[in-house]
């Protein structure tokens, strides 16, 4: 390559991979050969066709949709690139968790070993999230755990990786779905209805204050979920949601499901680029987040 890297955004850069037979576009995208019926990863050594019979696809299953077969000599189906890439992605969100401040996008680009702009379209199409959205997420998760057990709410903001305090405040209900005192201390007489969905990981319950959501939880089934809400809101009313909330989660959850070629990464990493997911959906959705009984 010249050293200027190609994040493959349209047909004709794709093209320019193909004939350059760049492997760094490997698992990012296949092309295919009307005339032959064949497709097959950038990197291929096959002679290349002619651009006019030339389309592109972002995975094989679609390729495979449009009637067309895999190379024989590339094997696209055994995308050894999509490996390193899943690696190579593991590998990063490893550091995003035991990191005690937060590591920027040039650090997570260096330790996935690819550039800046490879490695964030990389790890958006293997997790769905941008590299920012899982790093705020982890970040969240962290003080989802510590605030209960440190001296301080202060305390807790910094320990999770917050920058200042006006930063956390600035999203804080987004984050808890109540006021961090309240959260704190066990959701003291605060409403709390919830919802339980199926997902390709598993069950997962949704609740939600009239403020926002307050707590998006994975497990084996219903009952643990249950019991896992009520521990970490001792002293809250908890209650069932209602038919519209369900119907959104439900939604919701269809929206967030795992990428298809991120379905090798380790399943914490896969919970918690859903759960983001699943928080973007029902945050962008334009109902109401009032609590009411059914």
């Amino acid at each position: 390559m010249d050293g200027t890297v190609s994040s493959y955004v349209d047909d004709e850069e794709r093209w320019r991979a193909v004939l350059r037979r760049d492997r760094q576009a490997d698992g990012i995208f296949y092309y295919s050969v009307r005339t032959t019926g064949i497709y097959s990863r950038p990197s291929c050594v096959s002679r290349p066709a002619r651009r006019a019979n030339t389309v592109f696809f972002t995975d094989p299953e679609a390729a495979e949709r449009a009637g067309y077969r895999p190379c024989r000599r590339c094997r696209p189906r055994e995308d050894s690139a999509l490996d390193s890439s899943v690696t190579a992605i593991a590998r990063t969100c490893a550091l995003i968790h035991r990191a005690s401040e937060t590591p920027n996008l040039d650090t997570l680009a260096e330790a996935a070993g690819f550039s800046r702009f490879h490695f964030h379209r990389v790890f958006k199409r293997l997790t769905g999230v941008t590299p920012q959205a899982y790093v705020a997420s982890c970040r969240a998760d962290r003080l989802r755990r510590v605030i209960s057990e440190a001296e301080t709410v202060t305390e807790a903001i910094y320990r999770s990786g917050f920058t200042s305090q006006g930063n956390f405040y600035a999203m804080s209900t987004q984050i808890l779905g109540m006021t961090p005192t309240s959260f704190r201390t066990g959701a003291d007489s605060v409403a709390i209805s919830f919802s339980v969905a199926a997902s390709p990981l598993g069950p997962v319950l949704v609740a939600k204050t009239e403020k926002g959501i307050c707590s998006v939880l994975t497990g084996d089934d219903e009952p643990e979920l249950i019991a896992r809400l009520r521990d970490r809101f001792p002293k809250a009313h908890l209650l069932r949601a209602d038919r519209e909330f369900d119907e959104r989660v439900a939604t919701a959850v269809r929206q967030a499901e795992p990428p298809r070629p991120g379905r090798d990464l380790p399943l914490d990493i896969r919970i918690t680029a859903m759960s983001e997911r699943l928080r973007k959906a029902l945050r962008d959705a334009p109902s109401e987040l009032s609590v009411q009984t059914r």
